[in-house]
């Protein structure tokens, strides 16, 4: 590493936690980046739970993570609509325990300006992809969290919304608005909050695809760690430099040079 960052942008499942467990060694160094006095911020493109709740379950595994540290794809989202269409009419296809974030909305179920689809999980059906599907024909203009296609969750694979997007979209020939990773939208909000420019701040990830290209793309810094979503020819394919690869979460102190 050229330099050492001022703060560290996290990507929490499967950088930090796996299966609803916490990473071996990935407790021990977030409090080691504290103690040292580092900003750090912690990122998810899940949907499914708010800041507050995300940081009581990393709280439930020992991590020591605040609310206030916690940018999800669901926040900027919430961002998104303030600045863009504040105007506008929409239709809310997201979980009821996010819903309330959106409360600002004036939603129309006929003839909306704009969809926000979310993490429905077993409540996606063919229903409301065609209900969805029909409005942006309409003109409707689709926004989404994400693109990802698939995620980790009680030790098996699942299908995730990011894969009814790209279909919707394929169907549509209408491209997505997306506020999560890889979307800038994410990283830009998180440096943001960390008072730090893109050269002084350092993004860590287990998922090339989202993690690592995304915040390239800005100019962020990134280490891609050794969990999670990895897989070896992830290194050869994405041109991953040795000094950009962490096998482990626990090896980020020694790389940092902390003192144990």
């Amino acid at each position: 590493m050229n330099k050492t960052p001022e703060g560290i942008i996290f990507d929490i499942d499967g950088t930090l936690t796996l299966h609803g467990e916490a990473i071996p060694g990935a407790v021990e160094t977030i409090n080691r980046l504290k103690a040292a006095g580092f900003v750090l911020r912690f990122i998810s493109n899940t949907t499914g739970k708010s800041a507050a709740q995300l940081a009581e379950c990393l709280g439930r595994l020992g991590f020591n993570i605040e609310r206030g540290e916690i940018e999800t794809s669901v926040t900027a989202c919430v961002y998104y609509l303030g600045a863009h269409c504040a105007s506008a009419k929409g239709y809310l296809a997201v979980p009821e325990n996010i819903r309330s974030l959106f409360s600002f909305v004036e939603t129309d179920a006929q003839h909306p300006d704009f969809v926000v689809l979310g993490d429905l999980d077993e409540a996606f059906d063919y229903a409301i992809l065609n209900k969805v599907f029909n409005f942006i024909r309409d003109g409707a203009q689709l926004i989404v969290f994400h693109r990802n296609p698939w995620y980790f969750r009680a030790g098996k694979t699942w299908l995730d919304s990011g894969a009814f997007t790209l279909a919707l979209e394929t169907a549509t020939q209408r491209q997505a608005v997306v506020t999560g990773k890889p979307s800038p939208v994410l990283f830009n909000s998180a440096l943001a909050s960390m008072g730090l420019d893109k050269s002084q701040a350092l993004m860590v990830g287990d998922d090339v695809t989202t993690d690592i290209v995304g915040a390239r793309a800005i100019g962020l810094p990134t280490l891609l760690v050794g969990s999670g979503k990895f897989r070896p020819d992830d290194l050869v394919r994405h041109a991953i430099a040795d000094e950009a690869f962490l096998p482990r979460i626990a090896d980020l102190p020694s790389l940092l040079n902390l003192k144990a």
